[in-house]
């Protein structure tokens, strides 16, 4: 628990029953210190009130750092997204495209889910239109390439873990990841641990005791395809730091499911420039 989360608290109490009486513990551990303070007597009574002030500092401490107001059970959380997933799905499927999911570096990273045929980028800059940067549409069908381009589902919680939990994407494979499982099982705290394996230009991901393990099987359910093709803000994470990490694209080649452990395992390849 950061010391800012408990801040934010105590100055949010909301209708926690816990954070009121946090504050309250508080405010009386202050009058008990205080008034031992600035009464300035070495006897019983003073002994006493400092004793009540420091129980009442840990006891309101303790409150506040193990009350679960306004959280989202993990449940509820995990189903929140995995119908767009599949609608996009469905929609993709309907379009004619068939491959996997490549998250590409620039700017602002970018999703290309391609047709089995397409020629995969290099860059989010070859998607943009007329050397602007940005993007004109979503349905890329020219100079041999076809797909379908949109913001990675990721982009905004990376841009929340750079700016409010200084998120640094170091440079290098192994430094991304390290940088992968301070966000995803420290940060955000979603699973009970997360381990990588680098092999080539292949790096394999196990999300273990993933707390949104309920949206995947969803999604998992209705068609394995559909993980690869779009994965979820969390799966989505690590290609989109991977991918600013070493200005690569990275392909999302495989996920699968353990429900025993409920842990998730990714495989994702690198993109070589100039590769189909």
């Amino acid at each position: 628990m950061r010391w800012s989360d408990l801040v934010y608290r105590l100055r949010h109490p909301g209708t926690s029953d816990e954070a009121k009486a946090s504050l309250a513990l508080f405010l009386a551990a202050a009058a008990a210190l205080g008034l031992a303070f600035m009464t300035d007597r070495a006897d019983l009574t003073t002994a006493i009130l400092i004793l009540c002030g420091f129980a009442c500092f840990i006891a309101g401490l303790f409150l506040l750092t193990f009350h679960q107001a306004g959280m989202v059970a993990p449940d509820v959380a995990s189903r929140l997204d995995p119908d767009v997933r599949i609608g996009l799905g469905r929609v993709a499927a309907e379009l004619g495209l068939d491959g996997d999911a490549a998250i590409l570096p620039g700017r602002e990273p970018v999703q290309f889910v391609t047709s089995g045929l397409s020629y995969i980028p290099d860059h989010s800059a070859e998607l943009s239109g007329f050397g602007t940067g940005e993007m004109q549409t979503s349905l890329v069908v020219r100079d041999g390439i076809i797909g379908l381009a949109l913001p990675p589902f990721s982009l905004s919680l990376w841009r929340h873990l750079r700016e409010k939990y200084g998120l640094v994407t170091p440079d290098g494979v192994d430094a991304a990841l390290s940088a992968c499982r301070e966000a995803v099982a420290g940060s955000l705290e979603l699973a009970d641990r997360l381990d990588t394996v680098s092999e080539g230009d292949d790096v394999i991901i196990e999300i273990a005791g993933f707390r949104l393990y309920d949206g995947c099987r969803i999604v998992h359910d209705e068609s394995p395809k559909i993980c690869t093709m779009f994965p979820c803000a969390v799966c989505g994470l690590f290609g989109v730091i991977l991918a600013d990490a070493t200005a690569s694209g990275w392909v999302y080649e495989r996920v699968s499911l353990l429900p025993e452990t409920r842990s998730v395992f990714i495989t994702l390849r690198r993109h070589t420039a100039g590769q189909g």
